[in-house]
């Protein structure tokens, strides 16, 4: 029973961090190209703010389960440390840019 009330929350912590790079690929997915003026500057505003949930946020995160023998007893641990980013702003910094010469072109100014 120890074991399961370390291994559950472990288990919803690795999807938690899942879904937060999910948002990145739908917004690198999407095509800015046929958006109207307004959907392209709301899809700026939200690229803004996907870079910096990504470079402020705590999100790299791993994930490890380890054994080990304490004083007198065997145990399993769960363990968090910072380790490798489950987002990329340079692939949204980019797109940005890309979005941004568009707005320019179409006559926008953010």
């Amino acid at each position: 029973m120890k074991i399961l009330r370390l291994v559950i929350p472990g288990m919803l912590i690795v999807l938690l961090i899942c879904g937060c790079s999910g948002r990145q690929k739908e917004l690198l997915a999407q095509d800015y190209t046929v958006m109207t003026n307004d959907e392209l500057l709301r899809y700026y505003y939200e690229l803004n703010d996907e870079i910096n949930r990504c470079v402020n946020e705590s999100n790299r995160t791993s994930v490890g389960v380890g054994t080990g023998y304490g004083i007198s007893r065997l145990g399993v641990w769960l363990g968090l440390s910072r380790g490798i980013s489950t987002c990329n702003p340079e692939q949204l910094r980019q797109r940005r840019i890309d979005v941004l010469v568009e707005l320019q072109r179409r006559g926008i100014n953010p």
